[in-house]
């Protein structure tokens, strides 16, 4: 069988994006651990109150950047896990409905398949069935890998489930993540109750095809039509990608050749200071936004492709390697060859 490819909702598959909702279960937990959303919002940069927002979207890196800040604030290697017990949050709420309403997890998985750009189009979902095995991924677009707590809590949330359909047998065969083996591997080999490959090629599950349709009673399709209705009211409102998403885009794509602020308001038809105060209410300025995608992509090409530290430089728009030399001993404390040999497939 072909790979079952995503290619629903054009305007959201292209983007780098995602709903709120998987950061938002982050939130609370860090909360119900006794984390002040004070010290989260300033770590994070982002405020908080804009999650009143019935129709937010948050572009990939504050998703990575909301990882990062929750590993520093509560250490807890597997925080991911952990965040994806409680109960589920906005666009996330339907879909998982619409999954457990389905007649057979073979088909809530091709749902979440059809909806996946609307959750999350940062990150590609791939399906392959290789005989009685379906190989079911996640894998990263070639820039700005996630954080692999939330790779984590992507794994958690099918792992619960999968396994959460009474009288049906366990379909998880074995999981397979990228992620470096953690010191105590405990919460992942628990959770799964299955074989658990760490430092793997790739993050998927092995799932077993018979399991996987096993048959129950489907639910009202008068509730499953409310709950597409829904995704589909919130695909049209967010068809086009907020200020803050949209400079990240642009400097995703153009940081070879050198961003300022006039150029990027340029390109968004827009003035340097209309844009420089859009920003600040999302509490960036232009050159954080720069240095936190450099330093996320530094990181990523150093440890996941084969360019040279000079080529990883000129990609990010360094003239000089010893710029970016300098760069990455301010980010991470260490030189370009020493993180590319001491952090493989660090998340």
């Amino acid at each position: 069988m072909n790979p079952w490819l995503t290619n629903n909702y054009p305007n959201h598959r292209k983007r780098l994006s995602l709903s709120p909702s998987t950061v938002l279960a982050g939130i609370r937990l860090l909360e119900s651990r006794g984390i002040p959303l004070s010290e989260l919002q300033q770590r994070w940069n982002f405020p908080l109150s804009a999650f009143r927002q019935p129709y937010l979207r948050l572009p990939a890196f504050l998703s990575r950047h909301f990882w990062e800040c929750a590993r520093t604030l509560d250490n807890d290697p597997a925080i991911g896990l952990a965040a994806a017990r409680p109960a589920d949050l906005g666009q996330l709420l339907g879909l998982n409905y619409l999954m457990q309403l389905a007649p057979t997890r073979m088909e809530a998985l091709q749902t979440m398949q059809r909806f996946w750009p609307l959750v999350a189009s940062h990150i590609d979902l791939r399906f392959e069935q290789q005989g009685d095995t379906l190989r079911f991924g996640l894998q990263a677009p070639a820039k700005l890998r996630p954080a692999v707590e939330e790779v984590d809590y992507w794994c958690a949330r099918q792992i619960h489930h999968l396994r959460s359909w009474v009288c049906a047998p366990n379909p998880i065969i074995e999981i397979h993540l990228r992620r470096p083996r953690p010191v105590d591997p405990g919460p992942w080999e628990r959770l799964a109750d299955r074989p658990v490959f760490f430092s793997a090629q790739r993050d998927e599950m092995l799932l077993d095809v018979q399991a996987l349709h096993v048959d129950r009673p489907a639910g009202p399709s008068s509730v499953r039509l409310a709950l597409e209705e829904s995704m589909e009211d919130y695909a049209c409102q967010t068809a086009r990608g907020s200020l803050i998403e949209m400079a990240s885009s642009a400097m995703l794509q153009e940081l070879r050749g050198g961003l300022n602020l006039e150029d990027m308001a340029d390109r968004l038809h827009m003035t340097a200071r209309t844009l420089h105060r859009a920003l600040l209410r999302d509490g960036w300025n232009f050159s954080d936004l720069i240095d936190i995608h450099r330093r996320y992509l530094a990181h990523d090409l150093l440890l996941d492709s084969t360019l040279s530290v000079a080529e990883v430089a000129d990609s990010l728009g360094y003239s000089e390697v010893s710029s970016f030399t300098r760069a990455i001993r301010r980010w991470y404390g260490t030189t370009p060859s020493e993180l590319r040999e001491e952090n493989p497939r660090l998340g």
